[in-house]
Parts: structure tokens; sequence; C-alpha cells
């Protein structure tokens, strides 16, 4: 059986909008703001991700964010098991241009740190020095299952406490392989435009300028309407917005 190369995104109907970094339960345009997120990832991964054979976008229903995080933890295991490669990003990532991840790396591997660059948590006891953010992940299809079984005896510990519990898991899952920060810091595969409006000041946090990203994560929980417009604005134009 030939190995598959899938993206991966999830995009599920919430009851409960309180449970984000911050209560979006009264954010206008919600919902549609990140269906057009969702659109605008999968046809700049068309355009831009070569060897790619598949999109798969998990759905469903959920009572907030968090349950949809565990929910799709589970979605991508029964997934990597049928033998496949994995690409996974949120919904709010777009591709600039030709970005390279099947094939390419032998680990679990996640891109760029996100924000704060270290993190302590107490409910799992873990320190951890280089703190990665989770929206953009590779799954390769020979990776170690003692990987994953890190990840789901977290899993079987869950934190609903915690906003961000998965990016916890994915981070031990990840350092508990044999690698060196050298072998996933790829901040182009990556790039974090955390500050809107602040082009200079998120490429100094990046190390790297926008010009050369090849995918950008423009994190619509801090305000979609506004993320939106970023990403249509990265989309539309490309590079040749950032003269």
């Amino acid at each position: 059986m030939s190995v598959k190369n899938i993206l991966v995104l999830k995009n599920y109907k919430i009851a409960d909008h309180s449970k984000w970094y911050n209560n979006r339960s009264t954010e206008p345009g919600l919902v549609e703001n990140y269906k057009a997120m969702e659109e605008m990832c999968i046809n700049s991964a068309h355009k831009n991700i070569p060897n790619l054979d598949d999109v798969v976008v998990f759905t469903g229903e959920a009572d907030n964010i968090r349950d949809v995080f565990k929910k799709n933890f589970y979605e991508i295991y029964d997934l990597w098991k049928e033998g496949n490669n994995i690409l996974y990003c949120d919904l709010d990532v777009v591709f600039l241009h030709r970005a390279n991840y099947f094939n390419q790396f032998e680990y679990f591997s996640m891109f760029n740190y996100t924000d704060p660059r270290s993190t302590i948590d107490e409910h799992y006891d873990l320190e951890i020095e280089h703190f990665f953010n989770c929206g953009i992940r590779y799954y390769p299809a020979d990776m170690s299952q003692d990987v994953w079984d890190i990840g789901l005896g977290m899993l079987d510990n869950w934190n609903p406490e915690r906003w961000d519990s998965e990016q916890i898991i994915y981070n031990a899952m990840m350092w508990s392989q044999d690698i060196s920060l050298a072998d996933v810091l790829k901040p182009a595969l990556a790039y974090q435009f955390l500050y809107s409006d602040q082009q200079d000041l998120c490429n100094e946090w990046n190390g790297t300028k926008i010009e050369d990203a090849n995918a950008v994560h423009v994190h619509g929980s801090r305000g979609s309407g506004n993320r939106l417009a970023l990403m249509t604005k990265l989309f539309t134009w490309q590079r040749a917005i950032f003269p």
C-alpha cells in the first residue's frame, strides 16, 4: 500500500465559545470567518504544497474548543495508523509559496516557537525550554509509536483548565525524540504573525522576513475578523504587498 500525503484541518461546530484563550461568545462573524479561513487555507495548500495527495477536514459538534483539541488528537492518530504522512494545520494558516513538508522530516515535527517561548505546566509537571507552536505539525508515516504513546498517556490525564493543553502534549511528544533545536526550528515553514499590522516586529520575533515565509499562521484566536483580513491580504497579493 502506497503512502499518501494528507493535509488535515478541523472545523467543528462549537456550542460554548467561552473556553478559547479569551471568551469569544460575542465575537461577530466567528463561524463565518473561520469557514472563509478554511477555504483560503486549502486553496493556498493546493497551490503551494508539493506532493499533496488529499485534504481531510474533520468536522462535527463539540461543547467547546478544548474538547475539539482532544477529539482531533484521536482523529489524526487513526488516520496516521492507516499508513499516511500527515501535515496538520490550523484553519488560520496560509501557504504563500512552495512549502516542502512531505518526506522532508523523519521526526514528528513542529517548526517554530510560540509566545511565550518557554513554559511550565504544573498539571503534567513539565518545564519546556523550547515551547513550539502546534498550529502546523508534521507526522511522518514511520514516526515512532513510542511518541504517540506519550501523547495518548497525557490525553488520559487531560487538563481541561489550560487553554493550550494540546500544545503542551505535542511539545512533550516532539522533545521526547532524539532531536536538536536545529532539527525542527524552521520558522519559514511556520511564520507566526503575532502582532497585527506590525510586520517589522513580527519579522524580528520570527528571525526571518515574511517575504521568505512559506507558511504564515495569522493567529485567528486574537480576533477572527482582522486576522481573516490579514490572511486574505497575504493570499491575494502574497509577498508583493511587502515591498
